[in-house]
């Protein structure tokens, strides 16, 4: 009975060896990931469009002398940006207004005059289905 008890303490203890030998191989690899420096990591959270805000605190001081002022002009330049965004590159007007919603790119145009020279394109649109279902000859 003895030398099982020995064993087992033996065999606890070599795996508590090991469980201690994976966390610290696990921890030193975390360590050892290379990171991106904080500045550039929290840029998006506090930042001006594509200006980090430390910069203009560093030179610019006298936009940020009245920081709660500094606060509004950031929020009104901020939604400024975001209504300009949406009305001047997301809304473009009179893009893509025919009635199929469709856009002719220069290789859908350059393919369409291939298919034209050589008769393709007529007999491709001769055989084209254009209705889901059977259609009688009334119709």
């Amino acid at each position: 009975p003895l030398q099982a008890a020995q064993l087992c303490t033996r065999t606890c203890d070599s795996r508590a060896i090991a469980m201690s030998l994976l966390r610290a191989a696990v921890s030193a690899g975390r360590l050892a990931q290379p990171r991106l420096p904080t500045g550039l990591t929290q840029a998006n959270k506090a930042s001006l469009p594509f200006v980090p805000v430390d910069w203009i605190f560093r030179f610019f001081p006298y936009f940020t002398r009245d920081k709660v002022r500094f606060m509004l002009r950031f929020n009104q330049i901020s939604v400024g940006c975001g209504l300009g965004f949406f009305y001047c590159w997301c809304h473009t007007p009179y893009k893509c207004d025919n009635y199929d919603h469709f856009e002719e790119s220069m290789l859908y145009t350059y393919v369409k005059g291939q298919l034209e020279k050589t008769g393709q394109l007529e007999e491709n649109t001769r055989i084209k289905v254009r209705h889901f279902y059977p259609q009688t000859a009334e119709e």
